[in-house]
């Protein structure tokens, strides 16, 4: 009697711990697929977190600050490549972050009046500047885009960009007097110490899907103080508009 009964405690207990290994097991499966599914759920275009690349083309617009530079405006842009990220706090409001790549070209017309960069008439001249930037922004959004889910937006924010190449490139044309008639010289200088190496900005953006219109305000000076006062005070012009592409998926 009592082995039977031994037998039949023996029989419960081990059911009742065969259904809480399952129960557990189902437990911790469960969890796992919330956590899939939340993250799921965080991350993306129309979510809370969203990270995405980007290109931008940009050119200078009027005026420059003085009379002692002569911009070709067709011809004076920027080009940049990056990556941003994106943190939503509510349905309406983000704030973001981003780094890139940037290339400026500031082409100079050759007249007497031209002492940026140099005083001395080429047949072409321009500045060449290599930066690394980094952005910082409010994000509004505002009506519906069944096209696109990152939607349409205004970003407000402000950069700065760091400097790390740096060039002056002029070219004259040549009378070489055999039948091939021109050709031309080409000059660059480096590392130019009445520089800047570090500039800041403001920047907005307006946003429809992937197609953004892009303008940028430099508030920092290019030239450094000892280049202004025994050279030029002229500057460069501080706002460049265009436009940029997002890769979104």
């Amino acid at each position: 009697m009592m082995k039977n009964v031994s037998l039949l405690l023996f029989l419960i207990f081990a059911t009742s711990l065969s259904f809480a290994q399952t129960d557990t097991l189902k437990v911790k499966t469960d969890t796992g697929n919330v956590k899939k599914d939340r993250k799921k759920v965080e991350f993306g275009p129309g979510k809370t977190h969203y990270t995405y690349a980007y290109f931008n083309f940009m050119f200078a617009t009027p005026p420059e600050e003085g009379t002692d530079a002569d911009i070709f405006y067709g011809k004076s842009h920027s080009i940049s490549y990056g990556v941003r990220y994106r943190l939503k706090l509510a349905k309406f409001f983000a704030v973001g972050a981003g780094v890139n790549y940037t290339y400026y070209a500031w082409h100079f017309k050759q007249n007497d009046n031209k002492k940026i960069p140099t005083s001395i008439i080429y047949d072409k001249e321009k500045l060449k500047i290599n930066a690394l930037e980094a952005d910082v922004f409010f994000r509004f959004n505002f009506g519906k885009n069944k096209k696109s889910p990152v939607g349409n937006y205004i970003d407000i924010g402000g950069y700065g960009d760091r400097n790390f190449s740096t060039k002056r490139q002029f070219t004259n044309y040549i009378n070489d007097g055999n039948t091939t008639g021109y050709s031309d010289y080409t000059g660059i200088n480096t590392g130019l110490n009445y520089m800047n190496d570090i500039n800041y900005g403001a920047e907005f953006r307006a946003g429809y899907g992937s197609m953004l219109l892009f303008a940028k305000y430099r508030l920092s000076d290019m030239f450094t103080p000892e280049f202004k006062n025994e050279i030029s005070s002229t500057e460069l012009p501080r706002l460049m508009i265009g436009f940029e592409i997002g890769f979104h998926k």
